[in-house]
C-alpha cells in the first residue's frame, strides 16, 4: 500500500539552535576567582567515633527489652521480650546475641547494630520460630530495637513489626553514647 502525499513545509528558520560560547566564569570559577588561602581553623570535624560507642554500647547497653509483635493482617499484638546475653564491639558495628520470648515461646538471637547509623539486623535461630514467623527471616531496624520489621524468608510471607523499650529497672547508669 502507497504511502499519502505529504507536502513539504518551507521553514524560514533553521532546526537548531546557534551555539554561543559560554562565559569563563560560568565554565570554572576557579580560574576567574582568586582562589583563598587554606585556614584550617575554618574547617569543621565531626568528632562522632562509631568505633568508641560501639564498645561504650557493649558496656551500658540495657540487656533486658520489652514490647510486642504485631502482625500486619490482623493487628493482633503478641508480647515480646528480648535478652542480650552478649554483646561484642567489632569496629564500627556491635554483633548481639541473646534470646527473644514472643508469646512465651523463647528462641535465641544474633544480630549486628551499625553504631554509625543505628541500623539493626536481627536473625531469629531454629526452625520452629513463634508467632507465624518463618525460618529464615529476620528483623529489620532504623532505630536499634525500637521499631523494627519483619523480613521473611518469601515474597509472600506475612509482614510484622517488632516494637521493644528498654526496662527501666534492667538500665545501667548512663555515661554518655561516645
Amino acid at each position: 500500500m502507497p504511502l499519502p502525499f505529504l507536502p513539504l513545509l518551507a521553514m524560514s528558520e533553521p532546526d537548531f539552535v546557534p551555539f554561543q560560547q559560554p562565559a569563563p566564569a560560568a565554565v570554572s570559577p576557579l580560574l576567574v576567582e582568586p582562589v583563598e588561602p587554606f585556614d584550617a581553623d575554618r574547617i569543621q570535624v565531626n568528632e562522632f567515633d562509631p568505633t568508641k560507642r560501639a564498645r561504650l554500647m557493649a558496656v551500658e547497653m540495657p540487656r533486658q527489652w520489652s514490647g510486642n509483635l504485631r502482625q500486619m493482617r490482623t493487628s493482633q499484638r503478641i508480647p515480646a521480650e528480648l535478652t542480650l546475653k552478649r554483646l561484642v564491639p567489632l569496629g564500627e558495628v556491635l554483633d548481639l546475641f541473646g534470646t527473644i520470648s514472643i508469646g512465651g515461646k523463647t528462641v535465641p538471637v544474633q544480630g549486628n547494630i551499625n553504631m554509625n547509623s543505628d541500623q539493626l539486623t536481627l536473625l531469629l535461630l531454629g526452625d520452629d520460630l513463634p508467632a507465624g514467623l518463618e525460618a529464615g527471616g529476620n528483623f529489620l531496624g532504623l532505630q536499634m530495637f525500637k521499631l523494627s520489621r519483619w523480613v521473611g524468608p518469601r515474597i509472600t510471607s506475612r509482614g510484622h513489626v517488632l516494637e521493644l523499650d528498654p526496662l527501666i529497672e534492667a538500665q545501667p547508669p548512663v555515661r554518655g553514647l561516645w
